[in-house]
C-alpha cells in the first residue's frame, strides 16, 4: 500500500521531530525547517500534503505557502498551519492563503492525527472524483465523435427528392441520428432513430444500429422486412432496458410511391399538396431492441409534387412552455407542431426546420432543452 507524504516545516528542531514521531507510523515525513527548504523538497517529493510552521525566519509560513501552490504543489493539496498564534486575524490570513486547517501549539497528538487522516481522506476523495471526471469527459469526447460521425456528411442527389436535417443534441453526445441511404434500382431510403438514453451507451447503441442497417438495407426493398432483420440483431445486443424508436421509409424515384414502417417513433407528418392538409404516417409496429421476432407493417402513400415528409423526435413535441402562468406545465404537442409546419410550408426546404427551431425555442423561452431535438423533412419538388 502506498503511504502518503506529509511535509513538515518546522524551524524549532525539538517540534519538528516531535511532529515526525507523531506521524512516522503512518506516513513518509518529509522534514525540512525552513520555508525555502520546504520549497525545494516540495519539489523533489511532491506531497500529499503539508503542515507548515507561519512563524519562521526568512520566509514566513504564509510566503512559503503562496509560492508552494504556484505550480510547486496541486491547488488540491491540503495545508494545515501549525501556529501559537491565537488570534483571529492569522486564522482569517491563512484560509484566505489556501490553508485548510490549524493546529495549535503545543501539539495535541490525538488532533494531529484526526486532523491530517481526515484531510488526506478528503484529498484522495477529490483526487478519485477528479480523475473519474476526466475519464468520463474523454468518454463523453470518444462519444461525440461517434455521434457525429453517424450522421451524413452530405445526401443522395435526386432530381425530385430534396432532403433536409436539423439535430439539437442536449448533450455532447445525443441518442438521436438519422441516415439516408441510395439502395440502388432507383430508390432511395431514408431513416430517423432515437435511441433511449443520452451520453456513451446511447452512441455505440446508435452505432450498432447505422451499422445493421448500413448492412442490410440493400438486400430488400421492404423496410418491414429489414426492421425484422435489424431487431433481432439488436436484441441480441443490447441490455434489457435500452431501445430504439425507428422510423424507415423507401421511396421508388421513378414512381413516387413511398413505402415505410414505423417502429414505435412519433408519427411524422405528410403534407399533402393537393389536400392542402397533413397526415400522419403511423403504421409499423413496436420498439426495436424489445422482443425478439417481431413483426412489422408496412404502410404505403403516393407522393407527388410539393409533398413533405417532416419526421422528429419525441424530444420536439415533449418541449415544455417557458410560459406556466396557472402553475400547469404544457407541451409543445403535435398539433403545435403541425401548424407551425403548415404555416411554412411554401417556404423553400431549407428553411422550414430553422423557423420550426426558431419557434420551440420561443414556446420553451431558451435555447436549452431536456431532449434531443432531431427533424428531418422531405420533400418531392
Amino acid at each position: 500500500m502506498i503511504r502518503s507524504r506529509v511535509l513538515v516545516v518546522e524551524d524549532h528542531p525539538t517540534s519538528r521531530r516531535i511532529l515526525e514521531t507523531m506521524l512516522m507510523k503512518s506516513y513518509d515525513v518529509i522534514p525540512a525547517a525552513s520555508g525555502h527548504e520546504a520549497i525545494d523538497k516540495a519539489k523533489a517529493q511532491p506531497p500529499d500534503l503539508v503542515l507548515l510552521d507561519i512563524e519562521m525566519p526568512g520566509l514566513n509560513g504564509f510566503e512559503t505557502l503562496q509560492i508552494l501552490k504556484d505550480g510547486i504543489i496541486e491547488l488540491a493539496v491540503p495545508v494545515i498551519f501549525l501556529t501559537a498564534l491565537e488570534d483571529s486575524k492569522s486564522r482569517e490570513t491563512g484560509l484566505e492563503a489556501g490553508a485548510v486547517d490549524y493546529i495549535t501549539k503545543p501539539y495535541n497528538k490525538q488532533e494531529l492525527l484526526i486532523k491530517v487522516k481526515n484531510h488526506l481522506a478528503l484529498y484522495e476523495a477529490r483526487k478519485e472524483i477528479e480523475e473519474r471526471n476526466r475519464v468520463m469527459a474523454r468518454e463523453m469526447g470518444m462519444a461525440s465523435q461517434l455521434q457525429r460521425s453517424l450522421l451524413p456528411e452530405d445526401f443522395p442527389t435526386c432530381d425530385d427528392i430534396v432532403f433536409s436535417a436539423l439535430y439539437k443534441p442536449v448533450s455532447p453526445a445525443g441518442g438521436d441520428f438519422y441516415d439516408v441511404i441510395d439502395l440502388g434500382r432507383s430508390k432511395i431510403g431514408f431513416a430517423e432513430v432515437d435511441v433511449s438514453g443520452h451520453g456513451v451507451a446511447s452512441a455505440m447503441v446508435g452505432a450498432m444500429f447505422k451499422m445493421a442497417f448500413q448492412s442490410f438495407a440493400r438486400t430488400t426493398d421492404s423496410p418491414a422486412e429489414l426492421l425484422q432483420v435489424i431487431n433481432d440483431q439488436m436484441f441480441r445486443v443490447l441490455p434489457d432496458s435500452d431501445f430504439l424508436t425507428v422510423f424507415y421509409g423507401v421511396v421508388d424515384l421513378k414512381t413516387l410511391e413511398l413505402v415505410y414502417t414505423n417502429a414505435g417513433h412519433p408519427m411524422p407528418f405528410l403534407f399533402k399538396h393537393d389536400l392542402g392538409e397533413v397526415l400522419e404516417l403511423g403504421v409499423g409496429g413496436p420498439l426495436v431492441g424489445v422482443v425478439r421476432g417481431t413483426d412489422y407493417e408496412e404502410g404505403k402513400v403516393q407522393l407527388a409534387k410539393g409533398d413533405k415528409i417532416l419526421i422528429f423526435t419525441d424530444g420536439v413535441t415533449e418541449t415544455l412552455s417557458g410560459h406556466q402562468t396557472d402553475g400547469q406545465e404544457y407541451f409543445y404537442g403535435v398539433e403545435r407542431l403541425k401548424q407551425t409546419l403548415m404555416d411554412n410550408v411554401d417556404r423553400p426546404t431549407s428553411e422550414i426546420l430553422p423557423i420550426i427551431l426558431d419557434n420551440l425555442e420561443a414556446f420553451h423561452c431558451t435555447k436549452n432543452f431536456e431532449d434531443d431535438i432531431t427533424m428531418f423533412l422531405t420533400a418531392v419538388v
